[in-house]
């Protein structure tokens, strides 16, 4: 699931608007406690880990660390920016070793899993409610397990639906589809009409998941997904495969959309609007029939988009500082200023609803800047807190290649992954 929301992220990070020059953290020493004689007053210095920021936004970032600081008498920051590749093992090897980090970027599937060892500090304990409040309501859930919440949310990359025109119009729509029924009702009259796919699905456990349909039960102890409504949406699925009406591989594979909607063989593609970029500087002869509008939903009315919070570790022996960092980082006035640097979204509410995200209405970067803005709200990343989510979620998607390429009955392969996810829950 991750493979695709991986490499949007990155290029998130790549498709800047402004390239900034590098610097560093603010090393001042202490300052006089003005109400001692004389007397130091002590510091508090918090380790910041990040992803892949520098150098790209290393002037952004330690532009937050100064202002910080200078609002916050004795309390330094220590950044520390790391790869994506390294982030997970040496987080693990840290918290094992008693020690970690203050403050760290991480992404849902790492934030819940380290939320299910008891690594994290619960921000619904800890955190006041104002300093909670500003944060989108679907972008905090994805960071909750059971009433916990682990995670303030950063920043986020919201789905958009990026359209070629000519082919929905010669198909004999007037629109494209706006959720999942509608696209399953028109994607047999696309095909016969055009030779064109009209959609291309994700991931399984992300098809599922946005149809309303839970992966693991509340208590994270057994599947939850062999229902009446997954057995008919997957029936449903097939049945498209079989007749041709629906593609049989490259499911989740945003390079293999991006090629087929250039060769008008693909006529929607609901990802980040980096789609856009990419379309732009790859296919520039589908601009001018390109349009963007809302992202394709599930019947849950939400859809997939890359999440990267801040989060508290327990070992942490600076927690209120740290949740007092966290969200002064991701606070509007930084979102929205990231935001102008990044092809990213913010995750207040306040910071989405801002003018400038709706500032240019010409061009076609712009309108899918807008329509990203509108999607926040309705964004989710889906993380199950498990020890073994990584073998549950393939366990979940490997029923793609069961039903859709080896032909296998839904009921019976619904029947057998849940078998296999409940041993790897035990």
């Amino acid at each position: 699931m991750k493979k695709t929301l991986a490499i949007l992220m990155t290029l998130t990070l790549l498709f800047v608007l402004a390239a900034c020059g590098a610097s560093s953290p603010s090393t001042n020493g202490n300052k006089e406690n003005p109400k001692g004689e004389g007397e130091k007053k002590s510091t508090v210095t918090l380790e910041f880990w990040t992803l892949s920021l520098q150098p790209t936004f290393t002037e952004y970032i330690t532009g937050i660390i100064k202002d910080f600081e200078s609002q916050n008498e004795g309390i330094k920051i220590k950044w520390t920016d790391l790869p994506y590749d390294a982030m997970q093992s040496k987080l693990v090897a840290q918290i094992a070793g008693s020690k970690a980090p203050d403050v760290v970027n991480i992404w849902t599937t790492l934030l819940l899993g380290m939320a299910g060892k008891n690594a994290l500090v619960d921000l619904n304990k800890s955190a006041s409610a104002e300093q909670l409040a500003p944060y989108l309501e679907s972008l905090t859930k994805s960071n909750m397990m059971g009433e916990g919440m682990y995670g303030v949310p950063w920043y986020v990359t919201p789905p958009i639906s990026t359209y070629n025109t000519e082919l929905i119009k010669k198909a004999g729509f007037d629109a494209p589809p706006s959720n999942y029924k509608e696209m399953l009702a028109m994607a047999k009259q696309m095909k016969e009409k055009t030779g064109a796919f009209l959609y291309i699905p994700n991931e399984m456990a992300q098809v599922l998941y946005s149809n309303g349909i839970q992966i693991l039960s509340d208590d994270k102890k057994s599947a939850a997904f062999n229902t009446p409504e997954a057995l008919e949406l997957l029936t449903e699925i097939k049945t498209g495969v079989n007749e041709g009406w629906m593609p049989k591989t490259d499911w989740n594979s945003w390079d293999q959309m991006i090629k087929l909607y250039a060769q008008d063989k693909l006529a929607l593609i609901s990802l980040g609007a980096q789609t856009v970029t990419r379309i732009e500087n790859e296919s520039p002869g589908s601009v001018s029939k390109t349009a963007v509008g809302a992202p394709l939903l599930g019947s849950a009315g939400i859809a997939q988009g890359a999440l990267q919070s801040l989060a508290i570790p327990k070992a942490s022996k600076h927690q209120e500082e740290a949740i007092r960092f966290a969200t002064f980082v991701a606070s509007d006035k930084y979102l929205l200023e990231f935001a102008k640097l990044a092809a990213i979204m913010p995750t207040t509410k306040t910071a989405s609803e801002d003018p400038f995200f709706t500032s240019d209405t010409e061009t076609l970067g712009g309108k899918a800047r807008a329509e990203a803005a509108k999607a926040t709200a309705v964004s989710f990343d889906l993380g199950l807190g498990v020890e073994k989510e990584s073998e549950v979620t393939a366990a979940v998607n490997s029923m793609f290649e069961s039903i859709m390429q080896a032909n296998k009955d839904p009921q019976t392969v619904l029947n057998e992954v849940e078998i296999k996810v409940n041993e790897l829950l035990k």
